[in-house]
């Protein structure tokens, strides 16, 4: 199996100094479940894309620090490969921004939530149990960074995951898509520094955001669910 990593962001970021790439937690988070598992990363602000979707078996897009509404020709292009992705019928997976830009693409809406920012640690509660969502859990605690959020999925889309600030804070499509709003990849101690990065962006939730870090995170069971469902048509 040939996973490939869209990557939204530059490696040169100076946050990389203090912690691993958005590529690398992935792979960390992915690898003990997916031993055989091939990585290639493309970095979709600098690289090209593929011409053809067809040379991967599994596509996840990462999380960024971009808007699905700014006009940047890259992300153009991404939506593009995402609409073929789909077409094609690849697995295709999206956390943050990769859960925005792939409602997005495929007919969804997004927009910036005006009541303030999702950051630090929020209790997500799961509403749906599809197979592959193992192990089971009626909520978790997961790392979150966005102000963005899907407001409207995709018509085919299924809502597995909701929060009291993000409704939508994931969806699936059969066995095609998954899409989460939450990081299950981030550390602690990266969540940290960017509340610290964006304070005052971030604004009256800076200290709840802080504190709420010391709530122990389970971002390991989101990086089996990815697993189970990349699994559900994995090939060699």
């Amino acid at each position: 199996m040939h996973i490939c990593i869209l990557h939204i962001g530059f490696d040169n970021d100076s946050l990389n100094k203090r912690h691993k790439t958005s590529p690398e937690r992935f792979i960390d988070l992915l690898k003990p479940s997916l031993p055989e598992a091939k990585w290639t990363t493309i970095h979709c602000l600098e690289d090209n894309l593929p011409d053809d979707a067809n040379g991967f078996d599994v596509y996840l897009i990462t999380g960024g620090k971009y808007s699905v509404f700014e006009d940047l020709d890259w992300q153009h292009k991404l939506f593009d490969f995402i609409r073929q992705i789909y077409k094609k019928n690849i697995p295709l997976l999206g956390i943050c921004y990769g859960h925005q830009a792939i409602a997005h693409a495929l007919g969804g809406h997004v927009e910036r939530f005006d009541s303030g920012w999702g950051a630090g640690v929020t209790t997500v509660n799961v509403i749906n149990q599809p197979a592959w969502l193992l192990p089971m859990a009626e909520k978790i605690y997961l790392l979150a960074m966005h102000q963005d959020q899907v407001t409207k999925m995709p018509f085919e889309a299924i809502r597995f995951l909701d929060s009291h600030f993000c409704h939508n804070s994931g969806f699936y499509i059969d066995d095609r898509v998954l899409a989460i709003q939450q990081h299950p990849e981030f550390t602690s101690e990266l969540c940290r520094d960017l509340i610290v990065r964006r304070k005052e962006r971030i604004g009256k939730q800076f200290k709840p955001a802080l504190q709420s870090l010391d709530i122990q995170h389970q971002g390991e069971y989101v990086g089996q669910w990815m697993a189970n469902f990349i699994n559900l048509r994995g090939t060699d």
